[in-house]
């Protein structure tokens, strides 16, 4: 007997040629019969082989769509809000997600911050900590705020999208921001709440925030004095341009660049107009000045002083306009556009910031970035067009809606069909944080004392850190190409700029020393007893503290069907996209005699995750 079938779903977009030999089963289609039955599809890989439709995998077909939609709207999940997912429906779990309460970073830090400033009293006596420079918020106390808001908080949607700002409006502390955890923590707090909100409004934030005022040289801009051979600083100038609205090259809205009739790409702006808006962003200045010993709060802000910058500053109020410092005159801008003359130092940035958010270049240079932080590394033209269409007119008439701009990126075809996963220009290669955050939240890492205060050194081992990256081009530019197939196709892979045999080799050993080690992340909440003002972390002294995670259902499953556990790690971690070969690689490796069941996970688990269908997000 033979039947032609036409089979919906994501792996199963294709016709299937079904020849059976043997008696007709009576129940349904995907319950395992397969004996006598061949399939042919045209997929390739765990999603697209005809055989699933038969074998019972392709029962777990809307499992791994969900699991995939959240490997790019997330940081990382466990199998019950797949699971919940597949029932409630993508665009339905967006919008329920846009409407979550916020947290706050800022109040994470600082309660991180008072609670160990409590603890150096007692551990030392507030005689030695009161005034002691050197007990001050350094970095580390706004990484512990951010995994322990990043490990407990459900608005997983606003997460994963802040993350992708903060590699796109960079700043670091990988400068004096190390000693300012507070800084880092409102500028932190700047992109989240703006992530679905509008881009306008994230980039009149972002220019006067004292921590980019800092790393950008924005901060204490002086206008130009031709007598003292003074000219304003060009770098924020120049940035706002290149990496935070409008690129370097003329651009069409599907992304693709404009070039004059030799063939040579258009630039969109020259030396002399980085000069020109530079002037703009003069007269900016500190708020207030702050210590964490001494209360400023009432002193007068002079201009110019030594001191109007990071770390002696409250660097958590945005920066204000010192009017006697700030470049009088027109300011000639791209294309002929300009400010008004007489216009105060707040109207010219707020029309300078105009002109760059509805400059043609903003919304495919910014959907592109998107698109790449979440999805994959070379969006097609026709999709940056569709996303930087709705960035242009979200349907109501508003223009840089960053929630509906995430909405279109997660929901396109591009991002959820099927036929998209093969593509040789599909995919990316997940940044090892994200691995390494996935991999926690996965197995809902936990400990007693609720206090989930790490430093991120497991991150900052496997090369990546948020808000940590080397330079304001952050860890990796969007055009790297590495040689080879890649480059030779005219395709990039930004993520690779991470990627050697060092860091390979150290990834693997890592991922090893948490499967086998069981030490999957430090949790800090105790003073140094040696080091005044240092925090410590001993496991044998805060049990408490000791993070944990949960391989329960995994264990289960691996003590009565390891293909079973396999194939639910592969939905759970790789998006149900691991190819069939590694997984019964996998399966065979372990299905072994007297292997306990426990062993079998975090020898599966290991595999995987070192796997490059896993590393290789489809």
């Amino acid at each position: 007997m033979k039947k032609n079938w036409v089979l919906y779903g994501c792996s199963l977009f294709f016709t299937a040629d079904l020849s059976a030999q043997t008696l007709p089963h009576t129940d349904y289609l995907g319950v395992g019969h397969v004996t006598g039955i061949s399939v042919t599809a045209s997929g390739t890989g765990s999603l697209g082989e005809g055989i699933n439709t038969m074998n019972g995998s392709g029962m777990d077909q809307h499992l791994s769509d969900a699991a995939r939609f959240l490997g790019q709207a997330t940081t990382g999940c466990d199998f019950e809000t797949i699971e919940a997912l597949s029932a409630q429906g993508f665009e339905n779990w967006i919008d329920a997600q846009m409407v979550l309460p916020e947290m706050n970073y800022l109040d994470t830090t600082r309660m991180i911050w008072d609670h160990f400033v409590q603890a150096y009293y007692d551990e030392w006596g507030e005689i030695i900590i009161n005034g002691n420079e050197d007990v001050f918020p350094a970095h580390f106390y706004w990484r512990m705020a951010w995994w322990n808001n990043a490990m407990s908080g459900e608005d997983l949607l606003r997460q994963k999208v802040t993350l992708a700002l903060s590699e796109i409006l960079v700043t670091s502390e990988d400068s004096k921001l190390d000693r300012d955890a507070f800084g880092l923590a409102s500028y932190y707090d700047v992109l989240y709440s703006n992530a679905l909100g509008n881009y306008r409004d994230l980039l009149e934030e972002v220019t006067y925030h004292p921590a980019m005022g800092y790393f950008l040289s924005s901060i204490n801009n002086s206008p130009t004095n031709e007598a003292e051979n003074i000219h304003p600083d060009e770098n924020y100038a120049r940035e706002v341009m290149q990496l935070f609205t409008i690129g370097v090259y003329q651009l069409e809205l599907d992304g693709s660049i404009v070039t004059d009739e030799d063939g040579v790409p258009v630039p969109t702006y020259e030396n002399d107009d980085v000069g020109e808006l530079a002037k703009v962003f003069t007269g900016m200045g500190p708020a207030q000045y702050w210590s964490p010993w001494v209360d400023y709060s009432e002193e007068i802000v002079e201009w110019g002083v030594w001191y109007n910058t990071v770390p002696y500053i409250n660097s958590t109020m945005p920066m204000v306009m010192f009017e006697g410092w700030h470049e009088e005159g027109v300011k000639n801008l791209l294309n002929g556009g300009a400010t008004v003359d007489g216009a105060s130092g707040g109207q010219d940035i707020d029309m300078a910031l105009d002109f760059l958010f509805n400059h043609s270049n903003t919304a495919p240079f910014v959907s592109k970035l998107m698109i790449q932080r979440m999805v994959k590394s070379n969006p097609s033209p026709e999709y940056i067009e569709r996303v930087a269409s709705v960035f242009v007119n979200n349907g109501e008439g508003v223009r840089g809606d960053l929630s509906a701009v995430v909405k279109a990126i997660l929901l396109d075809e591009e991002a959820r069909h099927c036929s998209w996963i093969e593509d040789t220009s599909s995919g990316k290669m997940r940044e090892p944080m994200m691995r390494y955050m996935q991999f926690l939240k996965a197995f809902n890492a936990s400990n007693q004392s609720g206090k989930m205060w790490s430093v991120g050194w497991w991150a900052e081992e496997m090369g990546q850190h948020p808000m940590a990256s080397p330079t304001v081009f952050n860890f990796f530019m969007p055009t790297y190409s590495p040689s080879g197939p890649i480059s030779d196709s005219s395709l990039v892979a930004p993520e690779f700029e991470l990627l050697n045999s060092a860091s390979s080799i150290k990834y693997i050993n890592l991922i090893s020393d948490m499967c086998f080690g069981e030490v999957y992340m430090e949790s800090i909440t105790m003073a140094h007893p040696d080091d005044i003002g240092v925090p410590w972390w001993d496991m044998a002294y805060s049990p408490d503290d000791n993070v944990t995670l949960d391989f329960e259902d995994e264990i289960i499953l691996a003590s009565n069907d390891v293909h079973a556990m396999v194939d639910r790690l592969n939905i759970l971690l790789a998006g149900g996209t691991a190819s069939s070969e590694t997984l019964d690689t996998i399966s065979t490796l372990i299905d072994v005699e007297g292997f306990a069941p426990a062993d079998r996970v975090k020898v599966a688990l290991y595999l995987l995750l070192i796997s490059p269908d896993y590393i290789i997000q489809k």
